[in-house]
């Protein structure tokens, strides 16, 4: 199981070294064991989220942000689409320019 904190003040959980785990099945797994409904989030959007920031990490942009997954309660309508967006697209043209 990947490590997280939840933090009651903020109503966010935070997943440490989120980028490490790659399989969307082990990442669904360990949403499953979270306490989402304290931040008012199903699984689908938290995993969304996750995939996201796992993407723009590998991209090598923002990677201090990115290290971790901040599941925060009453995210935004429009980082959510861009979540979903960035969750369903492969940026195979970023493989070409890093390398």
């Amino acid at each position: 199981m990947v490590d997280y904190k939840y933090n009651k003040k903020t109503n966010n959980i935070k997943i440490i070294d989120s980028y490490k785990v790659t399989s969307k099945r082990y990442m669904r797994l360990n949403l499953y064991c979270m306490p989402l409904n304290k931040v008012n989030r199903s699984v689908k959007s938290c995993l969304n989220e996750w995939i996201a920031h796992n993407r723009i990490y590998k991209l090598g942009l923002f990677k201090k942000q990115c290290k971790d997954c901040d599941l925060t309660m009453n995210e935004s309508l429009f980082r959510r689409i861009c979540y979903w967006i960035l969750s369903r697209c492969y940026f195979k043209w970023a493989s070409i320019i890093l390398n």
